[in-house]
């Protein structure tokens, strides 16, 4: 499909649209037209919500990826230049001396795009960025009615989020991995350098090697002939698990497993509860339709099993059932979100509460995670603490029977 928008002597781009209809489908296209904001109002006219708009992409190129931490921090920083006053173009080109460094390379192309009269939700999604769905939806619906450096702010509250929960994960399982490291690094280093010399000086001597100590000359060196084979074994099943989990069949399965999991299941629940919860909140708040803000919602939670009964359940409400009864019906949803969301309906306080209830989950999962770890480190220091001690017996069995009589 193409279009004459603005001068004829305007070159005409393909670009790549997902766009929302209005019972909530989404539709995948392109469209060429002169400018991304051409390309925006063509799909726009149809009567869909547009998500996202990129220029076609040829090759190997992709747009640069930000952390969810330097995303927000970015977001909330041109939030609060733009409710200082700033036009939009003045507020980017002032973001270019005080963002993080990984939005400067980015930022001129997004600003040239405001001073071509694009919306800044359109300039985002064109810019050489990779942006979720969910922040470029916030953004388009506060430029549609509900305050731009409002839904800005919400979409930099939403990703500070996010960033805050990757940190709290990672904070709480690194004292496991170094002890992990560590433990692995000492049974390495006596079984696999000290004992094998004290067994070359018991040999030069003549003396027999006490069974313990053969024990575990046996084991390391059934664990040297095996190390490369194994290496490599261990990094074809992870290549082929990466791409069997990352693709469209395997993903659903993985995370199903992942969400039946005892300890596991219940963390990744409430984890992935907590993104949508947010995002549906800065959406509904943002005058996004339920429908539309249920689809986004979906992609933003994070769990291919969670987003697809999230989708089931925004059908049920397309089809008229409340948020709350079809979160429940979909097992969509902790029981304490549920509750909220029907108390939200009641009262018609949906998106704060919505945002009460993410909060809720969000610390619930990082706490689920800080008990799990402290069940894991002592595990790991009887696990490790035992192997080190039985090599440690059987390199002191090796020292002693040097001595006659023992």
């Amino acid at each position: 499909m193409s279009s004459s928008v603005g001068p004829r002597t305007s070159p005409e781009s393909t670009y790549r649209y997902r766009a929302a209809r209005a019972d909530g489908t989404i539709d995948l296209g392109t469209v060429r037209a002169a400018s991304p904001e051409a390309a925006n109002a063509l799909v726009a006219n149809r009567g869909d919500w547009v998500l996202d708009v990129r220029p076609e992409r040829l090759g190997w190129a992709r747009p640069r990826s930000l952390s969810a931490a330097d995303l927000g921090l970015g977001l909330r920083l041109l939030a609060s230049l733009i409710e200082s006053g700033l036009p939009i173009a003045r507020a980017l080109g002032t973001l270019q001396d005080v963002a993080p460094d990984s939005w400067r390379p980015s930022l001129p192309t997004i600003r040239d795009g405001v001073h071509r009269g694009e919306s800044l939700a359109t300039a985002l999604s064109v810019a050489p960025i990779a942006l979720p769905p969910v922040v470029i939806g916030i953004i388009r619906a506060g430029e549609a009615g509900s305050g731009l450096a409002q839904s800005v702010r919400r979409a930099a509250t939403l990703m500070e989020s996010a960033a805050a929960t990757r940190a709290s994960i990672r904070a709480a399982l690194a004292y496991p991995l170094i002890l992990s490291v560590a433990g692995a690094g000492a049974v390495v280093l006596l079984v696999g350098v000290v004992l094998p010399r004290f067994a070359a000086i018991l040999n030069d001597l003549g003396q027999a090697l006490p069974p313990t100590t053969q024990v575990v000359l046996s084991a390391a060196q059934l664990f040297r002939a095996a190390a490369i084979p194994g290496v490599l074994v261990v990094i074809v099943a992870t290549v082929l698990f990466r791409a069997w989990s990352t693709s469209s069949g395997g993903r659903p399965h993985w995370h199903a497993w992942l969400l039946a999991s005892p300890i596991l299941g219940r963390i990744r629940r409430s984890s992935a509860t907590s993104r949508y919860a947010h995002a549906l909140s800065a959406l509904l708040e943002s005058g996004v339709p339920a429908g539309i803000a249920l689809r986004s919602a979906a992609d933003a939670a994070g769990d291919a099993t969670v987003g697809a009964r999230l989708l089931r359940a925004r059908d049920r409400v397309v089809h008229g059932e409340s948020i709350a009864a079809a979160l429940t019906a979909e097992d969509a949803s902790t029981p304490t979100t549920i509750r909220l969301v029907r108390a939200g309906e009641e009262s018609g306080r949906l998106a704060e509460l919505l945002a009460h209830a993410a909060t809720i989950e969000q610390e619930r999962a990082e706490r689920s995670v800080k008990n799990a770890v402290r069940l894991l480190e002592p595990a790991l220091i009887l696990a490790f603490g035992g192997l080190v001690a039985f090599v440690a017996a059987a390199l002191l069995q090796a020292v002693y029977s040097v001595r006659p009589g023992i």
